[in-house]
């Protein structure tokens, strides 16, 4: 009990005294700043200089965690979610810090205007539907990825290495990365059902390199300068190889606890080199011992003295190579020299079919390989030593995420396009629920209004940052009104339009920008337009729609018209469901029918009889649709035939509500996929971090 006071001690301390300070909304902009510095295509590489003046280049979150000592709580608390987070999936940690962290910090702004515990409520209500809506696979951004589909596996490895610019890849060694990452990946897929698992794919480097070309090896790969091609050609002739596996040191290190007696007038050293090499030496000849590896050092003279008895030694293989050895020979390894010799005649063995000396690149390797092994290893050229560690993370992150694929094969759209429609589906939240909302939470419209920007700004802000762009270039970008998709857009037309919905197709771009959504299918297909990206949620404070304006007419009486021509009625005013209106998106800025007729302009009482008429007219008329609505397909969600003709905008419209409904469908070669999975469990993890840091800051101002 009482670390657990003393750790709430702790926790009430920074919040009284900085949360509201703004030292600390300082602080967390500074450390935003810094995962945003390495996120996204346009990242790079920072220059950390640790305490004791080494400097080191960083590049991901796992990096920047492990170079730089965070002492403040909440910090080490966003840390730990991105521990969680790569430990998990492997990928997507950086994306959590910086979607936790840009929340928080947009949040404690409001305090001045919102109280907490408001905006507390109305956070957490947001989370709740969001993940629900994601936990659901929404088609307009979630897909099924074909794993036979060579196309579709490599440009999903894409995305990951594209999302590292800092590895100053060019297009063809990624298009070169991408196939050999896919190609070690599959064949560490086993031919049939393993407990096991997968397999192991081994990551090389070689330093130096004048080639920017991936190799794959079937086996393990080992790297020894000094190895001499003679010793392996002693091995010749064998159909199988033994080998014995140890991941301790086999050579005294001082302060380690041994159960070897030191007896004798020798040095400590001497007398464990005397102690182990006899015991190594008649084992070995016993159970025709082959090879002896090691994850670690072997003392020279051990190593001299079982070379010169024909044993092949490989040491310093380091954590990767040995457990792609233990996979491959099916070894266990020895792990305590506390008892020699009863630690040998319990170990398991391995056994492997090719050892082979190969000189790649003028350097020399022992391949060591099973014929049933499941084993690859992956050599890749690194020209600059700086990029070494980037490189390899990036490696493993598309490893890890290939395995998740075949576990489960959803991919969510890349490039900003999820984040983008996360944003429209606050906008639509809002608008759709704001009477609830404001019950619930005893909230004034604007105050959820306000609160709930707070994810659009941060959600199209995460968009821009993946598509390439920032905040500064808003007129750069634009979404779609049917998948609410992130698309390049000529800023000349969108300024023309004033804010409106374009009917101008995005400059030079037949796709948005995770490539899935094509500007054709989205014109002649569902009719979509384009508007610019807002910041703001657009809400009208002084109430829903009137049935006048349900028709969709303008003041020159046409509907709005999509980039063909067509009537895009049924359409725009449909993104997430086909019977949501347009104001439920936001997008109220187009020039259709005013409100009411106080907007319209003067009006005489002729006038509005003659208009209340032609309503009634029209209400008698689609009155008399009843018993032809039977034959449609009318959404489940339709409680009765009065919210059907509510939805519509006219009589016709029935037919315009049989539109396809928003799927992906396109699989462009070169589109930007992530996995769903990872990304799912990254926003999870960052929204209910975010949830539990703000919940803390308000239950110690509330003391």
């Amino acid at each position: 009990m009482s670390g657990v006071r003393l750790e709430e001690e702790r926790v009430k301390g920074v919040f009284c005294h900085s949360v509201r300070d703004p030292a600390y909304i300082s602080m967390l902009s500074r450390y935003r700043r810094l995962l945003f510095s390495v996120y996204g295509p346009k990242g790079s590489s920072i220059l950390i200089c640790n305490a004791a003046g080494q400097e080191t280049l960083a590049a991901s979150s796992s990096e920047i965690i492990k170079q730089l000592p965070f002492a403040h709580p909440t910090i080490k608390y966003i840390n730990a979610l991105i521990s969680a987070q790569n430990a998990a999936c492997g990928l997507n940690g950086l994306y959590t810090g910086a979607l936790c962290v840009r929340l928080l910090e947009e949040a404690l702004k409001c305090e001045d205007d919102i109280p907490y515990p408001m905006v507390s409520e109305v956070s957490e209500w947001i989370i709740s539907e969001l993940l629900d809506i994601l936990s659901k696979s929404p088609d307009e951004v979630i897909m099924e990825l074909d794993i036979g589909d060579m196309k579709q596996i490599s440009s999903f490895v894409k995305t990951i290495i594209g999302a590292k610019n800092c590895l100053n890849l060019n297009k063809q060694a990624v298009d070169d990365l991408s196939l050999n990452v896919v190609k070690a990946f599959l064949k560490s897929i086993p031919n049939e059902y393993s407990s096991d698992g997968f397999g192991h794919v081994t990551i090389a480097t070689q330093d130096g390199s004048s080639t920017t070309h991936t190799r794959v090896f079937d086996g393990v790969l080992y790297r020894e300068p000094d190895i001499s091609p003679e010793r392996i050609e002693r091995l010749r002739g064998q159909d199988m190889f033994n080998i014995v596996l140890f991941t301790v040191p086999l050579l005294y290190l001082d302060g380690q606890e041994e159960s070897v007696h030191w007896r004798g007038s020798g040095t400590k050293e001497e007398n464990f080199i005397n102690k182990v090499l006899p015991c190594l030496l008649s084992y070995m000849k016993t159970r025709n011992i082959h090879i002896l590896a090691n994850q670690k050092p072997v003392h020279p003279v051990i190593k001299f003295e079982l070379e010169r008895e024909g044993f092949l030694v490989l040491e310093r293989m380091g954590t990767n190579l040995a457990e792609g050895l233990m996979k491959v020979s099916h070894c266990h390894a020895i792990s305590n020299l506390s008892n020699l010799p009863l630690e040998l005649d319990n170990a398991v063995l391995g056994r492997l079919t090719t050892v082979e000396h190969i000189v790649y690149n003028g350097k020399s390797y022992v391949l060591l390989d099973h014929v049933e092994g499941c084993v690859s290893t992956l050599l890749l050229p690194v020209a600059s030593p700086s990029i070494v560690g980037t490189l390899k993370e990036t490696t493993e992150s598309c490893l890890a995420a290939l395995r998740m694929m075949v576990v489960d094969g959803k991919v969510v759209a890349g490039g900003g396009c999820l984040e983008a429609w996360l944003a429209g589906q606050v906008s639509h939240l809002i608008n759709s629920n704001m009477q609830h909302l404001t019950e619930i939470t005893d909230a004034a419209p604007h105050h959820v209004v306000k609160v709930a920007s707070i994810f659009l700004r941060v959600f199209i802000e995460l968009a821009l940052q993946l598509g390439g762009g920032s905040s500064s270039t808003r007129f750069d970008w634009s979404l779609d009104s049917v998948f609410h998709h992130l698309w390049h857009t000529q800023p000349k037309i969108v300024k023309e339009d004033g804010g409106r919905c374009s009917t101008h197709s995005p400059l030079n771009s037949q796709n948005c920008v995770c490539g899935l959504v094509k500007e054709e299918v989205l014109k002649y297909k569902h009719n979509g337009l384009w508007h610019p990206v807002e910041f703001q949620l657009q809400y009208n404070i002084t109430g829903p729609r009137s049935k006048s304006s349900k028709y969709g007419r303008n003041k020159a009486g046409k509907s709005p018209r999509s980039a063909d021509g067509h009537s895009s009625k049924s359409n725009f005013e449909g993104t997430w469901s086909n019977d949501s209106s347009v104001s439920d998106f936001g997008f109220h800025n187009l020039d259709l029918e005013a409100d009411s007729l106080e907007e319209a302009g003067e009006t005489t009482e002729e006038e509005v009889d003659s208009l209340e008429k032609v309503v009634n007219s029209q209400e008698e008329e689609l009155d008399s649709l009843e018993g032809k609505l039977d034959s449609f397909d009318i959404e489940e969600d339709m409680d009765s035939l009065e919210d059907i003709l509510n939805g519509t905008a006219e009589p016709n419209q029935v037919q315009d509500d049989m539109v396809p409904k928003a799927k992906l469908e396109a699989q462009a070669q070169e589109a930007l996929y992530d996995s769903f999975p990872a990304k799912y469990n990254a926003i999870r993890l960052a929204l209910e971090g975010f949830t539990q840091l703000f919940h803390i800051g308000q239950c110690v101002f509330d003391k």
